[in-house]
Parts: C-alpha cells; sequence; structure tokens
C-alpha cells in the first residue's frame, strides 16, 4: 500500500505516534488498512457546500464500514454568486489553480491509498477532477447535490425561480417592473435549500460531466441534496472506493481520450454551462491527453440538443433527474449511434470506457437509462425519491418548497438517522405515498416485506396491501412524514379532516432494511402507541404536476436542434477561438436575427464587467448593440470574472432579445442570450478584442460558426501600432497568477514550464 512509507517499519514509529494523536487511529489493525483521503470542501458561506461537514461524517463511517481508515481535509470555496459583481470574483476561477494544489499536496505529503472527493460547485469540481488526474491514484467524485428550484406566488399558483431570477430581479426593480417588496420576497424564496443552484449553471454541469466522465456514479449530478437518496451515493461511494484501492484502477485508467469526448457529448446535447468547456481543457491537460477547443467544436456540430434547462428554459435540474437523469440521455445519444450505423470512429459515445462502478459506461447506461428495456428497478426509484425535497405542511396542501411558515429553511434530512438506511426507505415509502406514486412505493415496500401489526410479533403476509387498504379508505386527504417510531426511523401519516385540526393516523417503523429496500416494518393503528412518534418535521414530496418528460429530456426526432447547444466560432476578432451557449439563445433573438441567423451591430465598449453594469443599468445600452467588456480575460481580470451581473441586468432591462455580449473574460452557467465569452487572444494579449472603439461593428453568423469585426485590415494595423493593453496594479496571489496563467483557449490553465 502507499500508506506503507508513512506507518510502517521501525524508523516510522514517530510518524505512528503522531497518527495515533489524531484520534482516527482506533486500533492496531488500522495501521493494516488502505488510508483514504476524503477531500472535503465543507464551508458555511457557499449554500452548496454548507452541508458537506455531515456528508463528509457519512461518508467517513462508510469508509469505516468497508475497511478502511478515513482522514479527511477541506479545501477552499468561493462561492460565484456571493463574489459577483465586485472584486471577489477575480479570485474564482483562480482558486481552481489552489485548490488543485492543495488536495495534491495534502495526498502526495501523507501518502493516501485512495481518495473520495467531496465537491459541488463551480471551481471545486474541477480543481478536484485536476488534482486527481495529477496524483493518478484510486479516486470517486461524489457531490453535495442540487438545490431544489425555488418559488414565486403567482395568484393561488406557483411559478419556479432561481438564483438568476433575483439577478434578473434587480434590473426590473431598476425599471419600476418590481417592487422592493416584490424584490425581498423573490430574494427569500428563490433558492430555498442547501445544494449547487439549481439550472444547469456551471457547478451542476460539472457534476453531471462527472458521471459521463465515468469518475461519479450514477445519480451524482442531479439526485437532490435534500433527498435522503443522496445517502446511498455516499455509502456506495465510499465502498467502491475502497474496490478501487484493490483493483488499482486509477483516473487516467478511467478519464481517456474517448471519456473525455463521452462528457464533451453529454455537456452539448443537454447545453451545459461555457465554463465546462474552460475546465474540461484544464482537467484532460492534468490527465496527459492533448485537447482542444477544436475537438470540442467538431463534437458540438454532430450531437443535437435534447435538453435545455434553466436559464435556457423553465427546466431545472430536478425536472431533468425527474425524466431519468444524466444515464438517460446518454441513452438518448446511444440510440442516435444505433440508428445512425456509423462506424466506431462517427460514434457519439464510446461505450467500452471504464468507470468506478467497475463497469463500463454503456453498461451503465443500460442499467440506468429509463428507457432502456434493461433498466434496473432501483434506477426508478432514485429518480422517483431523488427529486422529491421536504416541504411545509399548509393544512394537508404541500408546498413546492422547503421553507417552512416561519421563512427559514426546514430541517436537513441528512440529520434525521444520519447513515441509516432505514431512513432511507422512510423517505422513499413517504416521498413516493405524497406523490402518489404507488408503483414506487410497492418496490420499495414489497410482497416479500415481513410485517409485524399492532406488536403481533407472528407476522402478517401482504402487510402492505393491509396498510394501502387502510390509507386508501380514509375520504379525508393523508399526508405522510418521516418520523421516530418505536425508537426506529419510519413514516408517521397524518389525516386532515374538513373543518378541524390534522391527526394522526398510523405509523410505519422500518425495523430492517436492505439496501434501502424495506424487509421488516412495525405497522401501528393504536392511538397511544401512534401518539409516541416523534415526527421530524419532514414531508418530502415532489410537487410536479402533469409532467412531460419527454419534452424535458428529447430524442433525436424532436431535438431542440441538430447541432449541440455549445459551440466555438473563430473569427477575425477571435483568432484562437471563442465559446457560445447557443441553447440559451431565444427563439425571438433568432427571429431578430432574420433569416440566415446572423447578427450584425454596433459595438459599445465598456473596459471592465463593473463599467458595464453601471453602463446597462443607466440606459447606455440600445436593441442592435453589441456589448464588449473587455480587460476581463484570465491575465487582463486577472481572473477572468463571470459576467451574470451584466447578463441579468441585459435580461432586466428588457434587452435579451435584441443585444449580443462579447467579452474575453467568462458567462455564468447561469447566463442565457447571446453570450459569447473566452474571446481569444485576450485584450491583455494584444487580441483584436483590444482593438475595438465604439461604433465598429461586428457580424457573428451563429450556423457557420463565425465572428467578425467590420473594420478594414489596414485601420486595424493602425489601431495596432499604438494598442497598450491594461494593466491593472496588483499584489499578492492575483498577481503571481497573472504572470503564470494561459488563455481561455488552453483551458486558463497556469503554465508548468513543460512547454
Amino acid at each position: 500500500m502507499r500508506s506503507d512509507i508513512v506507518k510502517k517499519g521501525a524508523e516510522r514509529a514517530p510518524h505512528r505516534g503522531l497518527l495515533r494523536a489524531t484520534g482516527t487511529i482506533l486500533s492496531e489493525d488500522d495501521f493494516n488498512k488502505p488510508f483514504i483521503a476524503v477531500a472535503n470542501s465543507y464551508t458555511d458561506v457557499v449554500p452548496g457546500h454548507a452541508h458537506l461537514y455531515e456528508v463528509g461524517q457519512i461518508i467517513c463511517k462508510y469508509i469505516r464500514q468497508a475497511g478502511g481508515v478515513p482522514f479527511v481535509f477541506n479545501t477552499i470555496g468561493v462561492d460565484d454568486g456571493i463574489a459577483m459583481g465586485h472584486a471577489g470574483m477575480k479570485y474564482s476561477l483562480p482558486s481552481r489553480e489552489l485548490i488543485a494544489d492543495t488536495v495534491e499536496t495534502m495526498v502526495k505529503a501523507h501518502c493516501f491509498d485512495g481518495m473520495v472527493c467531496i465537491p459541488n460547485c463551480d471551481k471545486i469540481v474541477p480543481g478536484m477532477l485536476m488534482a486527481a488526474m495529477r496524483l493518478n491514484i484510486p479516486s470517486i467524485f461524489v457531490s453535495g447535490g442540487p438545490m431544489a428550484a425555488g418559488f414565486q406566488t403567482a395568484g393561488d399558483d406557483y411559478k419556479k425561480s432561481d438564483l438568476i431570477s433575483i439577478f434578473q430581479g434587480v434590473a426590473e426593480l431598476q425599471r419600476g417592473r418590481l417592487t422592493e417588496e416584490e424584490l425581498l420576497a423573490l430574494e427569500r424564496n428563490a433558492c430555498p435549500t442547501c445544494g449547487s443552484c439549481s439550472g444547469m449553471f456551471t457547478a451542476n454541469s460539472m457534476n453531471c460531466l462527472c458521471e459521463a466522465l465515468g469518475m461519479a456514479l450514477p445519480g451524482n449530478g442531479m439526485v437532490l441534496a435534500v433527498s435522503k437518496e443522496r445517502e446511498l451515493l455516499y455509502r456506495r461511494a465510499a465502498g467502491l472506493v475502497m474496490s478501487l484501492v484493490d483493483s488499482d484502477l486509477k483516473p487516467r485508467d478511467i478519464a481517456t481520450i474517448g471519456a473525455f469526448d463521452n462528457a464533451i457529448a453529454l455537456d452539448v446535447a443537454m447545453g451545459g454551462s461555457t465554463n465546462t468547456i474552460l475546465h474540461t481543457l484544464a482537467v484532460a491537460r492534468e490527465a496527459g491527453i492533448p485537447y482542444d477547443i477544436a475537438r470540442i467544436d467538431s463534437i458540438s456540430r454532430r450531437v443535437p440538443c435534447l435538453c435545455k434547462v434553466a436559464p435556457s428554459s423553465d427546466y431545472h435540474v430536478q425536472d431533468v433527474h425527474r425524466s431519468g437523469g444524466i444515464h438517460t440521455i446518454l441513452g438518448e445519444l446511444k440510440r442516435i449511434d444505433e440508428s445512425r450505423n456509423t462506424d466506431s470512429a462517427e460514434k457519439i459515445l464510446d461505450l467500452e470506457c471504464k468507470t468506478v462502478t467497475g463497469k463500463t459506461i454503456g453498461e451503465n447506461i443500460d442499467a440506468w437509462d429509463i428507457r432502456s428495456p434493461s433498466c434496473a428497478g432501483e434506477a426508478r426509484v432514485m429518480v422517483a425519491s431523488g427529486c422529491a425535497v421536504p416541504v411545509s405542511d399548509a393544512e394537508g396542501r404541500l408546498s413546492p418548497t422547503a421553507i417552512a411558515p416561519s421563512g427559514r429553511v426546514v430541517p436537513r434530512p441528512m440529520l434525521f438517522y444520519s447513515g441509516d438506511d432505514r431512513a432511507v426507505v422512510a423517505w422513499r415509502i413517504a416521498a413516493a405515498w405524497n406523490s402518489g406514486n404507488l408503483d414506487i412505493l410497492k418496490t420499495v415496500f414489497g410482497d416479500d416485506t415481513a410485517g409485524v401489526f399492532n406488536g403481533d410479533d407472528s407476522g402478517t403476509p401482504g402487510i402492505r396491501d393491509e396498510v394501502l387498504k387502510l390509507l386508501n379508505a380514509r375520504e379525508n386527504t393523508v399526508r405522510a412524514e418521516i418520523a421516530e417510531c418505536c425508537s426506529a426511523p419510519g413514516v408517521l401519516f397524518w389525516e386532515y379532516p374538513k373543518g378541524s385540526d390534522k391527526r394522526r393516523l398510523l405509523t410505519i417503523s422500518v425495523t430492517e432494511s436492505d439496501d434501502a429496500l424495506a424487509r421488516k416494518v412495525c405497522v401501528c393503528t393504536e392511538p397511544g402507541l401512534v401518539a409516541e412518534s416523534k415526527p421530524s418535521g419532514l414531508m418530502p414530496h415532489d410537487s410536479v404536476f402533469r409532467f412531460d418528460a419527454d419534452d424535458c429530456v428529447r430524442s433525436l426526432e424532436n431535438a431542440y436542434s441538430v447541432d449541440g447547444g455549445l459551440a466555438v466560432l473563430y473569427g477575425s476578432l477571435a483568432e484562437e477561438g471563442c465559446v457560445v451557449k447557443t441553447a440559451g439563445i431565444s427563439e425571438a433573438f433568432r427571429r431578430n436575427c432574420g433569416e440566415g441567423f446572423v447578427f450584425e451591430g454596433a459595438c459599445i465598449i465598456f473596459e471592465s464587467q463593473e463599467d458595464a453594469c453601471e453602463g446597462i443599468l443607466a440606459g447606455k445600452v440600445s436593441p442592435g448593440n453589441v456589448v464588449v467588456i473587455r480587460n476581463e480575460g484570465p491575465k487582463g481580470g486577472p481572473g477572468m470574472q463571470e459576467m451574470l451581473s451584466p447578463t441579468s441586468y441585459v435580461v432586466g432591462m428588457g434587452l435579451g432579445d435584441d443585444v449580443a455580449l462579447i467579452t474575453d473574460g467568462r458567462f455564468s452557467g447561469g447566463t442565457s442570450g447571446a453570450c459569447i465569452g473566452h474571446v481569444s487572444p485576450e485584450a491583455a494579449e494584444g487580441g483584436p478584442i483590444g482593438l475595438l472603439k465604439d461604433g465598429d461593428h461586428l457580424r457573428i453568423d451563429f450556423p457557420n460558426r463565425r465572428i467578425d469585426i467590420l473594420v478594414n485590415e489596414e485601420e486595424l494595423a493602425e489601431r495596432r501600432k499604438t494598442f497598450k493593453p491594461m494593466e491593472r496594479k496588483l499584489t499578492g496571489w492575483l498577481a503571481r497568477y497573472r504572470r503564470l496563467v494561459e488563455n481561455a483557449s488552453k483551458g486558463g490553465i497556469l503554465w508548468q514550464g513543460d512547454e
């Protein structure tokens, strides 16, 4: 074992003494077990990471059960939303490099045998992936999961919302279309739970790509952070890292060039964040794989866009999970390959790539694609249970949110019988009942489940059907809440008589389970015993109504477009390329472009993101303009700020269908519209974007993937003679970063002296 370097032999007695002092070594036999690094990223300031301390503890528990010795350390994490719109955003992309370096440092210094990475948000996922490729020890990724979508009230109904809704609300307030009270209500409700923000923004895009890359389990990218279903991912990841150590299956064995192609194919099929291109280039380099944006562009030209998620549509990540999740999207790509009957070189997916499950990606698709005839029953249960959220109880009407009537987020489900499979069974039963999904309830609470009824231990055959008969016989609404029942996790059923207070009906305590399926339960209807149950305050519920899964995740026949949701453009403005999320461009903008989908407009130049925000809100941008935000690239910013604030303000000012935005910086995964980022070379390198003047015209030909300056070459040559890149005064880490960073076409990586 690698860890023998620090724990074996007489000369390592001092090392063992220090290891004992940590309290992690519980017996002499621990020195004979694999040492597993748990690279966590818990921090209170990032909602996607605020629950990761508990996640780390659960994973450590399961690693011990699987025969390993876990050691937890934490990386830093920048919340892009909180850092947005001020100088703090300059530290976001650079933090990716710090995260990779710190993980490398901890693992190399302490000689771990394997690693479980627990990321969730934007730069933490790629930073840890870069480290895993660099270290190349057996590793598995399991993230903290996405946030549930928020809501806005609209009369008696609810309208979904998210972080981007709040950003757009700022501009709507400026225009007088939203009151301060309405903005406050939006602020309070749009981000209702912990987890990575609920759209297909950068964090969720990267967590989903981990599945296609083979580094994470099916469900990693989309089972909600507040679903107890996620605890099964933690248990399985802990067990699998031990298997990976035993077989010595390492990240570079998994993340081959075919696996990276699979990940990019998924990305363009689901219209992921443009930032995934930046990060994929960086991760591939750490894996020792030559990968460039030309290859990404080639994939995007032959992969259709099958899915649009917020901000590109009203669908959110939990909707995609409800439709089958990542492996169902991959399943659609597999079916496209089968229908085209092309040779292996032209196929979209490489189905032979290895994964952390020990199976190929093709085998995983067969088991976890819910549209596949070979789909496992477990996949259907995970889909139903994983998109349920704990909701507030308004006298039997379950709201689509995890905000309690007090305005506070309800308790985290993870804290209820943490790391106990029986509690996951209880969650599944309650979620299935509250959502009316009896097929799933019958899978979890099977025909062969042993039963005890009101203390009669003689066994009650068909106990599930008896319970359903009791519940269905009630004329009033019945809701299920997870609760402690008879000193075990279970389900408390409430009845809501019309005109009177709700009352307890019956309880089911889960006394034995096997892989989150009920094996033995105790059912109690005696009022005295039912009254002793302890409600958790958690009513799992999926509030969807008349949901069309085939519209959310589409097949080739009704794809949004024949090419992918991301595209690379080249031309006189971007000789080394730039990136646009075509899936985020509205139909209204396309119509305004005309039949050829070509946009031509006069530039309005801003020298920084801050200037752009001020100018947009001040009304300096008009329909037909091309908004150019420069000096925000990796070197120029430095740090390549995300442009979520200006793009949200453009939408909020009612200009989203009428203008294009271009930058040598980058856009948030939450950005929608004709937003073109990563322009390379950047202004700080003397790139053509730095030569533009107000009033110059740009031509963007989306179908032919061209972006050109409509200024004659002689004029540009004259401007180049007197051009001096802007250089901001810097000290500290950002000054070092600026000296070493490459441009966006190379992934914004740091120069390592190998070129």
